[in-house]
């Protein structure tokens, strides 16, 4: 089941209405097409205030780190009807473009035109509450798709889940000190005596015990360790400076002694930051509702709904629905950078980051957007929904899909 969305005349939101009977209305010459994925009509006259229906849709938002579950659900008198479910994928590839453009800059500023190192010129930095670029640009990923439906539906309310958690009160079991909150590198002095206690104050690797014993990270800090006591544990001065810079190679045989293992709490912290910012400006659109994830998951087990980002959206809502009624297409949205790097403007047809259908001589066929053009032998590169590259294909085996308009809807 597909929904599309439905505008009158004069602009006006109308309630979402089944695919198949949006073209049915553009072959009676009832409506006419806006866009194709997702579907957008607007209706050839003018629906009077009164005959609008009113009925409230939830905007529901399952936040994360790699993947964003959405979705729309509109609150009916007798029963609640999911309209659109689907999942964002996140840029990854944006601290990488950062640190190559801060290395032309260096580069720059070094060589070709040196000028002496300034420290106090760094406003954008020093300010208060900013938001690192990496972090932003996932919150702004989540807005533009809001900002977007918001244009083709009304959203009475939106629903976001708040993983707003004390990563230290989950490793060591303890509210953390004030002091910990501004030093979050230090290792606190109850979970260093407690591994002492632990290993009975002897090295775990010489066995020696009549010396300076040491607290070591099993996965370094460099590397994600937390200051976790499933990743400590009490070394030898002697024994600390050879493992020392070669801490994976010994990371089996220390965690086994201590039944240890990795503790990683990167996402959730990744997804805790510009949370506020988030908020902040979701609720330009409309009220937001906060809740948490042991509520989402407490719902989609007592409803009977499988684990999925999009699905997670829906619960999320707080309106109750079955899984037969979940069963509606599910999108997967991609946002793209604003700035494109194309030469060519348009070959045969074809333009840069058009979604079109390649299709092999066996029968076989790829799904993806165009990444580069090339006029001289009219061929194309293509990047798949699965992120697979294909260079160098022919143009002469493309079917335009559709064209690109600000996110990608697969």
């Amino acid at each position: 089941m597909t929904y599309a969305f439905v505008l009158d005349k004069t602009g006006n939101k109308l309630s979402p209405t089944k695919e198949n009977k949006a073209w049915y209305l553009i072959r009676k010459q009832r409506a006419t097409l806006v866009q194709r994925f997702p579907m957008v009509i607007r209706l050839n006259k003018t629906i009077p205030k009164e005959a609008i229906d009113t009925t409230p849709i939830r905007a529901g938002i399952d936040d994360g780190a790699k993947y964003v579950g959405i979705a729309l659900v509109q609150n009916g008198k007798t029963k609640n009807k999911p309209i659109l479910k689907g999942f964002l994928e996140h840029r990854q590839d944006v601290k990488d473009k950062i640190d190559a453009r801060r290395a032309y800059r260096r580069y720059r500023r070094s060589y070709k035109r040196y000028r002496p190192k300034r420290f106090h010129h760094r406003s954008s930095s020093k300010r208060t509450g900013r938001i690192p670029p990496t972090i932003r640009q996932k919150k702004e990923a989540v807005l533009r798709v809001i900002q977007q439906l918001h244009k083709w539906t009304r959203i009475n309310f939106i629903h976001l889940e708040d993983v707003q958690i004390d990563i230290r009160a989950i490793e060591n079991g303890y509210q953390p000190y004030r002091w910990e909150y501004h030093q979050s590198n230090r290792l606190d002095e109850n979970i260093r005596k407690a591994v002492i206690l632990r290993d009975q104050n002897t090295c775990q690797k010489c066995g020696r015990t009549n010396c300076r014993i040491e607290v070591h990270h099993i996965i370094p800090r460099r590397l994600g360790g937390s200051n976790s006591i499933y990743n400590l544990i009490c070394l030898c001065s002697d024994c600390h400076k050879e493992v020392t810079g070669n801490e994976l190679a010994y990371k089996d045989e220390f965690f086994q002694k201590i039944n240890g293992r990795p503790v990683r709490y990167w996402d959730a912290m990744h997804v805790m930051q510009g949370k506020m910012y988030l908020r902040k400006e979701l609720e330009t659109v409309a009220p937001v509702i906060l809740t948490t994830g042991g509520d989402t998951a407490n719902k989609r087990i007592d409803w009977g709904i499988e684990k999925s980002h999009a699905n997670d959206a829906i619960v999320i809502t707080d309106s109750f629905v079955t899984n037969e009624q979940c069963a509606i297409k599910e999108w997967h949205i991609k946002p793209m950078r604003r700035r494109s790097n194309k030469k060519t403007d348009e070959v045969d047809g074809f333009r840069h980051r058009d979604v079109v259908r390649y299709t092999k001589r066996n029968g076989e066929t790829y799904v993806g957007y165009i990444t580069a053009l090339y006029p001289d032998k009219k061929q194309c590169n293509l990047t798949t929904i699965d992120g697979k590259v294909l260079k160098r294909y022919g143009l002469n085996r493309l079917t335009l899909i559709h064209r690109f308009k600000n996110l990608y809807w697969f």
